[in-house]
């Protein structure tokens, strides 16, 4: 896979596999362990991540949105530059980054307001005005990613149904039609370990791999609070569930 828009490590390389992160550490959350396996067999890896602009100033939150800082302000999490912890965790795993430059939903507004103003809406349905939206990351997608003979392109699921990862899997899709790609998907975690993985398959990890998976975790130290209550929680869970993809 050749990412041509996007200068990663200096030079435009070929991928054999290409992961879509609708955040920054969606993705290895989700595939990390088999990431690194990737990488441990002389592949090539990158991980593109849709929602990686950086926020607006504050006196364009929504009141949802600066209600979110103060909290993760109060965690110490709030001045955390995320780009840089996901360049971290992939470099634990071996894996080059891409950051493209889209919002998250929490600052995404349209005429007469933010679009996701409230916990409900952040994992309800994504807005039909945000069509045009969808047609500008796939047209992102297909200027800085081409296919090679080969090469694989895993998707989010949407299991959880985070407005954020239906936008990159309908963008995804999208593109992939149109670049004649075929699509694999994966099981969004840590929603996955609560939703049904019916038609999912189990992806075969090494301890070695899920210890790398651990690791790079902690690279995303903003991000964990939101999800476990500690360190040894996060290896409890996230040490002993099974990535899952699906074609």
């Amino acid at each position: 896979m050749r990412l041509g828009g996007l200068i990663i490590d200096g030079d435009n390389a070929m991928f054999n596999a290409l992961y879509l992160s609708p955040h920054f550490d969606d993705a290895v959350f989700s595939c990390g362990g088999q990431i690194y396996q990737r990488v441990r067999r002389g592949e090539r890896v990158a991980v593109v991540t849709v929602c990686a602009a950086p926020p607006p100033p504050p006196a364009e939150w929504s009141p949802f949105a600066a209600g979110l800082h103060a909290r993760w302000s109060a965690q110490g999490a709030a001045a955390v530059n995320r780009a840089r912890e996901d360049r971290a965790a992939l470099a634990m795993l071996g894996a080059e980054s891409a950051h493209l430059a889209f919002h998250d939903c929490i600052y995404r507004r349209a005429v007469g307001g933010w679009l996701y103003a409230s916990e409900q809406a952040i994992f309800g349905e994504l807005s039909p005005l945000e069509e045009g939206l969808v047609e500008r990351v796939a047209a992102e997608l297909g200027r800085v990613a081409e296919p090679a003979s080969g090469g694989e392109v895993f998707s989010p699921f949407g299991l959880g149904h985070h407005v954020d990862h239906q936008l990159a899997r309908c963008a995804a899709e999208r593109w992939s039609a149109r670049a004649g790609v075929h699509l694999h998907y994966y099981a969004d975690y840590p929603y996955a370990a609560s939703a049904p993985l019916a038609g999912f398959a189990e992806v075969a990890l090494s301890a070695e791999a899920r210890q790398a998976k651990l690791r790079a975790f902690q690279a995303y130290s903003s991000q964990l609070s939101t999800f476990w209550a500690d360190e040894a929680a996060v290896a409890e869970a996230a040490g002993h569930w099974a990535e899952q993809v699906f074609d």
